[in-house]
């Protein structure tokens, strides 16, 4: 096996604790005429020209030595103070806009205006049976509905509904592409 030989710092660091504990058993020894008994008292010895240099490389140790950090104590809860509010959820992200409208792809697009030819917002465009809108207009009155997953030349009815009520109605509009269809509310 072979061993490497300790950095210095390590040297000193266990050089230092040696001294200490030689210091301790070597320190002053009670006082025999405080306390008599029948044991002897022994002296202590004196301190040798190697002791003292052990000493003064124990202090050169600890001038140089960082001190050590003080601990740090967890702050306990208070058991008369709630509990703080969990954090807010984050807020749930909005679904992906639908894709823009394909004018060149199969589907029936136009303007739905009042008599008076202004756009009409807000109508219902149904597809089929009038079951439920398939748009709704916007505030000029333009609309889209795709039909590019339907196949080609199939037939539609075509209704504009305003309050829930039929006031327009196309039927049977063949869509084999895009299929311009501009209707007046009466």
């Amino acid at each position: 096996m072979h061993l490497r030989p300790l950095p210095t710092k390590s040297t000193l660091a266990v050089l230092a604790c040696v001294c200490a504990i030689v210091a301790l058993a070597c320190g002053p020894q009670p006082d025999a005429r405080a306390n008599p008994s029948p044991t002897v008292a022994v002296e202590a010895p004196r301190a040798t020209a190697v002791s003292r240099a052990e000493d003064a490389a124990v202090a050169a140790v600890a001038e140089t030595a960082a001190p050590a950090p003080e601990p740090t104590a967890e702050p306990t809860p208070d058991p008369t103070e709630p509990p703080p509010p969990p954090p807010p959820p984050p807020a749930p992200r909005p679904p992906a806009p639908p894709p823009p409208p394909n004018p060149g792809g199969l589907g029936i697009s136009g303007r739905v205006t009042s008599s008076g030819g202004a756009g009409y917002g807000g109508v219902c465009v149904t597809i089929g049976p009038p079951i439920r809108c398939a748009t709704t207009t916007a505030a000029n009155g333009t609309y889209f509905v795709s039909l590019d997953s339907a196949p080609l030349g199939l037939a539609w009815d075509v209704r504009y509904l305003v309050g829930g009520v039929v006031r327009v109605e196309r039927l049977g509009v063949v869509v084999s592409g895009p299929v311009v269809l501009n209707v007046t509310i009466p």
